[in-house]
């Protein structure tokens, strides 16, 4: 893959490029953004590009360095991911150790530390330590979506470059185009994923879009109690539901509105969305919006899900 094949991210990839060309992309940086946006993605063509041994446009995609880095066999890469809830001290002892040898058979070394809010302060100070000596030959890059949780003295030694989501008719056509995906569907998962492409890759061989249905019509259309039907959800689980619910009632606002059907979620139930909007005022739906946006933040901070449901259940219908 090149610069050329991501889309969307035209702003930092114009930074990164110019830091590059300036022959000034080493030491310490962080890419902010939202999860799913392609963050890793292009760490790793920054990686393939610096060992390219292409002699023009680079990275190739298609020499021996870029091929290694594509399949993460290459010596001078080094990805710091696990599943643990902490990225310990002896991790960061081993970038540094690494990072304190020159490139095996390119021409930097570069070490990828994802979900780099997880550094615990141990090894935030360790880490500090190597970006302070910044080794040469060597290119930090910390990827996070919690920017915040970076400690401040690792954001004081590295240059943040922010990436966005894409927009949502690019990310559809995106879906439509290359990967095949029907248009509704398209559309759904485009909003559902928030832009995020690696998201929306995700959610494009799931059943996510027959849930969401399932949702509706068992729940929206039928009025059932919601702590009744939902009973042995995960909190994970549920959160995804009642972001679902969330994107009815918006769309129902919407069309209240008489905002146009393109700015729909769910437009392959625009009937059915159409028979609700006299059922509810725009006070009405405010009130289950905000509800509903209070409860996802009641459920993350360990609320009796149960009672929460029952709750959100009454102010769904008691229109």
């Amino acid at each position: 893959m090149r610069f050329s094949d991501i889309l969307g991210h035209e702003k930092p990839l114009n930074i990164i490029n110019a830091y590059i060309e300036k022959s000034c992309f080493s030491g310490g940086y962080i890419f902010s953004g939202p999860e799913g946006i392609g963050k890793k993605t292009v760490a790793k063509i920054i990686a393939q590009k610096l060992n390219c041994t292409a002699q023009i446009d680079r990275p190739c995609g298609s020499c021996s360095s870029c091929l290694k880095i594509e399949k993460l066999r290459h010596p001078d890469l080094h990805i710091i991911e696990n599943d643990a809830s902490q990225i310990k001290i002896e991790d960061i002892r081993n970038l540094q150790r690494e990072a304190s040898f020159r490139p095996y058979e390119g021409v930097m070394k570069v070490f990828i530390i994802d979900d780099a809010h997880r550094l615990n302060p141990e090894a935030a100070n360790s880490l500090l330590k190597v970006l302070e000596e910044s080794p040469g030959g060597s290119l930090i890059i910390l990827i996070t979506h919690k920017l915040q949780n970076i400690f401040k003295t690792i954001l004081s030694r590295c240059k943040v470059i922010r990436f966005s989501p894409l927009a949502i008719t690019v990310l559809e056509d995106i879906l439509i185009k290359d990967y095949l995906v029907d248009r509704l569907f398209a559309r759904f998962i485009s909003f559902y994923a928030e832009g995020r492409l690696g998201l929306a890759v995700k959610l494009k061989d799931s059943k996510v879009f027959e849930e969401k249905n399932r949702i509706f019509d068992s729940f929206v259309l039928s009025g059932k109690p919601l702590d009744r039907n939902f009973t042995g959800q995960s909190r994970e689980q549920l959160r995804g539901c009642l972001n679902i619910l969330a994107s009815w009632f918006r769309d129902i606002y919407l069309l209240k509105a008489g905002i146009s059907d393109r700015e729909l979620i769910h437009l392959d139930r625009e009937n059915d969305l159409l028979k609700l909007i006299h059922e509810f005022s725009f006070k009405q739906l405010d009130g289950i919006l905000t509800t509903i946006s209070e409860s996802i933040f009641y459920l993350e901070n360990n609320i009796n899900s149960k009672l929460l449901l029952h709750n959100l259940g009454v102010q769904l219908w008691k229109a």
